[in-house]
């Protein structure tokens, strides 16, 4: 007869499963995107990264061989793609185009209230930064917007849309979000995000599928 397996609580602690903790990349990827959305591109140096990482120094460019550039373009790709998974997640719980952007405002102008009006734009000020000097950057900071449309883009195809209308209501929705973000943290305020909801979903709910 088998034995009755052992109850999981009983376990001792060495059996029970222990997160992975963050690689050395992934520290520096998750600092370099958060610094870059708080202080942009010019104001965040190689050594405040690796003070704020923890990561060993010459991990930095073991990783990140081409230096600052490499690294940045890199952390927003990052940051995008974890974003858009948050989002896809969030938009597939509402039954309605509107139902799911109204789930997304909800998450959004709560984190953005808890965050001090401090957060939310993760892409802004590199790209305003950097587009006209950097062809590497602009180009990373293009295909992290274009994952941050994606979710919406699926989202309208699962109603209906018919693509150049889901993928053009996608860029509103995309641009109508990253600039109420700036005008929430001038005015210290989520007012322009409720703005920008309220108008998004009257939009999209009379909006034509083709």
């Amino acid at each position: 007869m088998p034995a009755s397996p052992v109850p999981s609580a009983e376990l001792p602690a060495a059996a029970h499963p222990v997160p992975a903790a963050p690689s050395a990349r992934q520290q520096i990827l998750d600092t370099t995107a958060r610094l870059l959305e708080t202080q942009g591109y010019h104001g965040t140096g190689l050594n405040q990264i690796i003070k704020e990482s923890g990561a060993p120094r010459g991990s930095l460019y073991y990783y990140f061989p081409a230096g600052k550039e490499e690294l940045a373009a890199e952390a927003l790709l990052e940051q995008a793609r974890r974003l858009a998974g948050h989002t896809r997640a969030l938009l597939a719980q509402g039954q309605t185009p509107s139902a799911a952007l109204e789930l997304f405002f909800d998450g959004l102008i709560d984190y953005f209230a808890s965050a001090h009006f401090c957060g939310g734009a993760p892409l802004a000020a590199v790209a305003l930064e950097t587009a006209a000097g950097s062809e590497r950057l602009r180009a990373a900071c293009a295909a992290a917007y274009a994952l941050l449309a994606t979710p919406f883009v699926e989202l309208l195809l699962r109603a209906g849309f018919v693509p150049a209308r889901a993928e053009s209501l996608a860029t509103l929705i995309n641009a109508a979000v990253e600039g109420g973000v700036v005008l929430a943290r001038a005015r210290q305020s989520t007012e322009p995000l409720h703005q920008v909801r309220h108008e998004l979903l009257a939009l999209v709910a009379a909006a034509p599928v083709a």
